[in-house]
């Protein structure tokens, strides 16, 4: 993770805008561009609600990613926040003399065309590429907005917020009829009329109905002001499902939690707002959304269309698929290395006439970052297996560079893989003299990313030149998508579409889902006349070889320097099991009473469990830095607390999180939600929720 700064003084790294896997999800480039231009919108507003004293919370999608995945839901793009309406109605009041030119506010109330009921703040009007604009939003051409939701208050008396709900019900309907043009011309009359009675109005004739049919739907919305209520609703999703109902006290305090490089302001009894809303929330589901995605989809194929092609990332050109067919024939037809990937019937290579000596096939890998190297490793066990092959490894320098093409620092990570692979140096292999079989290459994008580059000399157009046959296998390890379309299928759409898919003779994937999804995208680019040469060209390589176990154990086996500190840090209890309790300062205000009580509980189930476990107790960062200022007493029954856990048989305290380090050395998880349940699933460690009743 990128060291983390306050919302208010954003800087992001290089390293931030690449294309990264997150919970088997592609998250691209460009969308690491889209979500840092979110959190510029978002930090400017976060500026004026400071000036101005006006609260806002993260809301939704965003406060789940923040609680669940410490930043954004990996296959979610928007973000979303709520205020209160009086501090809805103040932010826009002075937000359009603040924010930067060319900033849009959006709500009904000063946009005619505008029809959402929430608030909206976008960074410019239309697609813009000018490099003033690209450099203040990280090379995102795209509008970028965040939505404002309102929350309004219930009336206490349940028979007047009966009759508010079917009175917004009614006036949301005839909204709808009149905008679509739906229903019988008198139906809709008489419901207009019914709606004017029963909100005490006239409609003005000569003036949009529908527009103020939506000004009334906003009127009856925010009719109970939020300071006369004990609950706070969302209207729009209360009318029509009668939920999104929350306790106003859940809001009282906040709190702020890490989110990508920097933190969001979120309700301080954000797991009550969680469990409302979403029930099972750690539960994770990749499908739903609102909209297309990603959401700046339809502005991307706008700007392609414009000029002609992606800007920021490679097009399938017609030429170069048709250069890519001639050599794969060409390739098929000798007779001589027709199969040159190694399997348990090949035998080693011919010998010389004179000499009598083997001569070896030559197989060369080129990985380039260290940590891409795992999607390479069974492939190149393979080779190395095979008495048929010479094996080389040489990994291949890569520069920084970004958006508009500028090369930024080499980098040289030889030193970084594993030790049990013997790598070589790229620049003295002569790859013109020697022309190996086989070349193994993992950068898809040639001269066509916006975060790195390699030397030209290594890109996949150049390479096929040296080698009989040039195998591309991807270096990200992602989920193939579950149905076509879906968001997973979307994300990988991109990293399908790049020069060394069609410039390799040979694509491998990790899985014959895998394998399915590359085929049937190049069909949807190329068309279906190209299925045979897919079908013959994509292979998956299945996971799980005798010689994948032997690296893995060799790796494992080579991972034990920190063992040594983890031993002193457990002490006298070194060797046991280890559990994971983490508390968070939600759990500790949800019920002040009953949180604390149940702590003392747990620490008691531990210091009963023998000499098997130890529980190491770590706090949320946010408890040190915030529980005094909320609540003084419950800090100080904190600070007691603290004091039994440092004389609890089989409990270690933990304050600076040292144990957060050592994931790998724990027996499992135990307390709160937070981001570090999502990791332990991932990493096969047993999770237990804290229930405060129990």
């Amino acid at each position: 993770m990128d060291e983390r700064y306050e919302l208010e003084n954003l800087i992001f790294s290089d390293s931030f805008f690449e294309d990264e896997v997150r919970e088997g999800f592609l998250v691209t480039s460009m969308m690491k561009r889209y979500w840092a231009s979110q959190l510029k919108v978002l930090s400017l507003i976060a500026q004026i609600c400071d000036r101005h004293n006006i609260r806002w919370y993260a809301e939704y999608g965003t406060l789940l990613g923040a609680v669940r995945h410490g930043g954004y839901i990996p296959w979610d793009d928007d973000l979303d926040i709520c205020m209160m309406r009086e501090d809805f109605e103040a932010f826009f009041a002075v937000a359009g003399k603040e924010l930067p030119e060319g900033f849009q506010l959006l709500t009904i109330d000063r946009n005619e065309e505008y029809e959402e009921i929430i608030g909206r703040v976008v960074n410019c009007r239309t697609i813009d590429y000018n490099p003033e604009h690209l450099r203040e939003f990280f090379g995102c051409p795209y509008t970028v907005g965040i939505d404002i939701f309102p929350m309004d208050g219930m009336y206490e008396d349940e028979d007047k917020e009966k009759e508010r709900l079917e009175r917004a019900r009614r006036v949301t309907k005839a909204y709808r009829l009149v905008k679509d043009g739906a229903g019988g011309d008198n139906d809709i009359r008489q419901l207009v009329s019914d709606v004017e009675k029963e909100n005490h109005v006239v409609f003005e004739k000569g003036k949009s109905l529908e527009r103020q049919l939506l000004l009334l739907v906003q009127q009856v919305f925010r009719e109970c002001p939020t300071s006369n209520a004990s609950k706070v609703i969302c209207m729009p999703f209360y009318v029509p499902y009668h939920d999104h109902i929350f306790p106003k006290d859940i809001y009282k305090d906040t709190v702020k939690l890490p989110f990508e490089n920097t933190y969001v302001t979120v309700a301080g009894r954000y797991d009550e707002m969680l469990d409302m809303e979403y029930g099972e929330y750690l539960r994770v589901n990749k499908s739903g959304g609102v909209h297309d995605y990603p959401v700046y989809s339809g502005q991307e194929s706008i700007l392609a269309e414009h000029i002609g092609r992606n800007p920021y990332r490679y097009t399938l050109d017609a030429n170069e698929l048709l250069r890519s067919v001639q050599r794969y024939i060409m390739r098929m037809t000798r007779t001589v290395d027709k199969d040159t990937l190694p399997n348990a019937e090949s035998m080693a290579g011919g010998s010389c006439a004179d000499s009598g000596a083997v001569i070896k096939k030559k197989a060369v890998f080129l990985p380039c970052k260290a940590k891409w190297w795992k999607t390479m490793e069974p492939l190149w066990e393979r080779y190395k297996n095979d008495p048929a092959y010479e094996v080389h490894v040489l990994p291949i320098f890569y520069y920084d560079s970004d958006y508009d093409g500028n090369i930024g620092e080499r980098h040289d990570e030889r030193a970084l893989f594993p030790e049990y692979v013997q790598v070589e140096d790229c620049e003295k292999f002569d790859f013109e003299t020697i022309h190996p079989e086989v070349i193994v290459t993992q950068v898809p994008y040639d001269g066509f990313s916006t975060f790195m580059t390699v030397h030209e000399f290594f890109y996949s157009g150049n390479l096929q030149h040296f080698t009989d046959e040039l195998i591309y296998i991807p270096y990200f390890e992602a989920d193939a998508p579950i149905e076509k379309g879906d968001k997973a299928w979307t994300a990988l759409s991109v990293m399908v579409e790049q020069e060394a898919v069609v410039n390799a003779d040979k694509v491998i994937v990790s899985s014959d889902a895998m394998r399915s999804f590359y085929v049937d995208k190049m069909i949807e680019l190329c068309g279906d006349e190209t299925r045979m040469y897919w079908e013959q060209k994509v292979e998956s390589l299945e996971k799980g070889t005798e010689a994948e176990d032997d690296a893995v154990r060799i790796n494992n086996e080579a991972d034990t320097s920190d063992m040594d500190a983890w031993n002193q840090f457990l002490g006298k209890y070194s060797g046991r099991k280890t559990i994971i309790y983490y508390i968070t300062i939600a759990f500790l205000l949800r019920d002040t009473e009953k949180s604390i009580g149940k702590i003392y509980r747990a620490l008691d189930t531990f210091a009963d469990s023998g000499d098997k476990v130890c529980a190491i107790i770590v706090p949320q960062e946010q408890i040190l830095n915030d529980l005094a200022n909320i609540d003084g007493a419950l800090w100080k029954q904190f600070t007691d607390l603290v004091g039994k856990i440092n004389t609890t048989d089989n409990c270690i305290y933990d304050e600076k999180g040292f144990s957060l380090g050592y994931m790998d050395k724990w027996s499992g998880y135990y307390g709160d939600a937070s981001p570090l349940v999502r990791k332990c699933v991932q990493a096969g460690i047993p999770v237990m929720i804290e229930n405060i009743d129990i």
